[in-house]
């Protein structure tokens, strides 16, 4: 129970609430109950109010923070980020956020990243992305289906794509995956904290172990 000893307080903001997300993340949901007190939330107003207890991390795990709507939990949790906090946006934020949304919504955290390429790939873990400490806790190599986020810059890439990257599809020919400056797994600094993007659209396992590393667990 060391992680409760560290009192890890993990705050996952679900503002558009999905009947199938707990199926498809009952790993990721199983591993933070049992590493770190984890809070859901699903109303603007107590996102913003408990952002302010400085969480240990925070994960956004849908679109709503992309929408006009919910520009002020957006703009409390980059705040939260500038101050020194985590926050990992992922779950179903890359498959249900418009391409044309991206841009806005990371430029509001001074990133220039956008949408990229939508595909299943194998990556690489990139080692002088990270710590040797998060790196042996991670996959060297794995293959995940994801929407890329492209003008990541290299230190900011956790994994990357290489020469044996290429598209695995059942109807398509595979061709090369290998694009400079996209990922799946990005992670750079904003302010005093860290910002963190997962595209994995289909909840592979090793993307688990990605997740708790950015927070932390």
């Amino acid at each position: 129970m060391a992680s409760r000893e560290t009192d890890r307080r993990v705050l996952m903001i679900s503002l558009r609430k999905q009947s199938f997300f707990d199926d498809m993340y009952g790993s990721l949901l199983a591993s933070l109950n049992s590493k770190a007190n984890l809070r859901r939330v699903d109303h603007p107003d107590e996102a913003i109010h408990l952002l302010s207890s400085q969480p240990s991390a925070v994960l956004v795990t849908d679109e709503a923070l992309s929408l006009g709507e919910n520009q002020g939990v957006w703009e409390a949790v980059l705040q939260y980020v500038r101050n020194g906090g985590t926050c990992v946006v992922m779950g179903h934020f890359s498959g249900f956020t418009k391409p044309l949304d991206y841009k806005p919504f990371f430029a509001k955290a001074g990133l220039p990243w956008d949408s990229g390429s939508y595909h299943r790939t194998t990556l690489v873990l990139n080692r002088e992305a990270l710590s040797n400490d998060k790196a042996v806790r991670l996959a060297p190599r794995y293959s995940q289906k994801a929407l890329f986020v492209k003008n990541v810059a290299p230190q900011d890439s956790w994994y990357i794509t290489d020469d044996a990257s290429h598209t695995q599809s059942h109807v398509f020919a595979p061709k090369s995956a290998n694009i400079s400056g996209e990922t799946a797994v990005a992670f750079a600094s904003v302010g005093n904290g860290k910002l963190g993007y997962l595209g994995d659209v289909n909840a592979e396992e090793e993307s688990d172990a990605v997740i708790l590393a950015m927070c932390g667990i």
